[in-house]
C-alpha cells in the first residue's frame, strides 16, 4: 500500500503543480481571476469535504470503498481531459511548429532566487501543511477518550466547517475582483498585481485568529460545535491568502507563471506530505491548545507576507528580471 501512495503521489503531484499554470495559459489576465478562484475553491473546499463524505463510506462500506471511488472519479477525469484539452502552454507550442528558440526557466530557479515565489511557498506550504495537520488533529479533538467521543462518520462530518469558510471566501471573491479591474483600469491598463493582496490582508489575520479559538475551545467540556465555527473562519482565511498568491504570481510573472507556479505548489506538496508525519505527537505531547497556539504563533510571524506585497511588492518586482520584464505592460503576454 505504501508504495501505492507513492505511484499515486507521483502521478497526482502533476496535475496539482500545473493547473494554476494551465488557467493561466487559457484566460488572460484581467479575465483569469474568476477561472482561479474556481481553482482555489477546488484545492481549498475539496480536502475537508472529502473527508465529510469519506468516513461514512469507510463506516458503512469499509476503506477499500474510498479507494475504488477515488480510482473511479481520477480514471474518468484522466480519460476527460487526455481527449479534450490540448497543450496551452505557448512555449511548447512554439517548440513544436519551429526550431527550439524558448524553454520554460525551472521552478527551483524561481523558488530559490525570488523573492515573491519563495515566500509565496512559505506561506503557501504552510497553510496545506495545516490543511493535512488538521486530518490528523480533528479525530484527536472530536474523538478517542479525551475528546468528543465521535465515530469514523461524525468525526468526518466535524470537518463541514472547514468546507463551509471557502464557500463564503468564494461568494465575496468578487468584491477582491471588482477591486483589482478598478485599480488595473486606474493604471491605463497596466498591470496591477499588488492588487490582488487587497483581500489576502484580513484573510491572513483569520488564520492565527482561528488557529488559537480552536486550540482553546479544544477541551471535551466546551460544546463541539465552536471549535468547528473556529474551523469555518481558517478555510475562509485559507481560501482568501491561497487565492491572492496564485494570482499575485500569475500577474508578477505572467509569461514565466507557470514555472514560478510550479515552485510554490512544489513546496505546498512537500509540506502537506510532511505535517501529518508529526501531527498526532505534537498534539498528543503538548496538549491540543498549546499545539494548536503553536500553529497560530507560526501563523503570526507569516501575517506581514500579504502587508509586504500589498504595499512593496512593485518594489520588489522592480528587482526581478523575470517580474520586471512585463512591469509596464499593459496586454497579456502568452505562457
Amino acid at each position: 500500500m505504501i508504495v501505492c501512495r507513492l505511484l499515486a503521489g507521483l502521478a497526482g503531484g502533476a496535475p496539482l503543480t500545473n493547473t494554476g499554470g494551465t488557467v493561466s495559459d487559457l484566460w488572460e489576465r484581467n479575465a483569469s481571476g474568476g477561472p482561479m478562484a474556481v481553482y482555489g475553491l477546488s484545492s481549498t473546499f475539496g480536502p475537508p469535504m472529502a473527508l465529510v463524505v469519506s468516513g461514512y463510506i469507510g463506516l458503512n462500506l469499509g476503506f477499500r470503498w474510498i479507494f475504488w471511488i477515488l480510482m473511479a472519479i481520477t480514471g474518468g477525469f484522466w480519460a476527460l481531459l487526455t481527449l479534450t484539452v490540448p497543450e496551452t502552454r505557448h512555449s511548447i507550442i512554439l517548440q513544436r511548429k519551429a526550431p527550439v528558440r524558448h524553454h520554460a526557466l525551472p521552478p527551483f530557479l524561481f523558488l530559490f532566487a525570488e523573492p515573491i515565489t519563495s515566500f509565496s511557498a512559505i506561506y503557501n506550504g504552510f497553510l496545506y501543511g495545516l490543511v493535512y495537520l488538521f486530518n490528523e488533529a480533528f479525530p484527536l479533538v472530536f474523538g478517542g477518550p479525551h475528546g468528543h467521543g465521535f465515530n469514523i462518520g461524525q468525526q468526518g462530518l466535524c470537518f463541514l466547517g472547514m468546507a463551509v469558510g471557502p464557500l463564503v471566501a468564494f461568494a465575496l471573491s468578487p468584491l477582491q475582483e471588482r477591486y483589482y479591474l478598478r485599480r488595473v483600469a486606474e493604471n491605463k491598463g497596466r498591470a496591477v498585481p499588488e492588487a490582488r493582496m487587497w483581500m489576502a490582508r484580513g484573510g491572513s489575520l483569520l488564520i492565527p485568529l482561528s488557529l488559537f479559538w480552536f486550540g482553546w475551545t479544544s477541551y471535551s467540556s466546551v460544546h463541539w460545535i465552536v471549535p468547528i465555527i473556529a474551523s469555518s473562519f481558517f478555510g475562509a482565511g485559507l481560501y482568501i491568502v491561497i487565492l491572492s498568491i496564485l494570482n499575485y504570481v500569475v500577474d508578477g510573472y505572467q509569461t514565466y507563471s507557470a514555472s514560478a507556479l510550479a515552485g510554490v505548489i512544489l513546496v505546498r506538496n512537500i509540506v502537506g506530505a510532511g505535517f501529518p508525519l508529526f501531527a498526532t505527537q505534537m498534539y498528543e505531547r503538548l496538549g491540543y491548545e498549546w499545539a494548536s497556539s503553536l500553529l497560530g504563533f507560526i501563523a503570526i510571524l507569516l501575517v506581514p507576507i500579504p502587508f509586504v506585497f500589498f504595499y512593496k511588492g512593485e518594489v520588489i518586482r522592480l528587482r526581478s528580471p523575470w517580474a520586471r520584464e512585463h512591469f509596464n505592460s499593459s496586454e497579456d503576454s502568452p505562457h
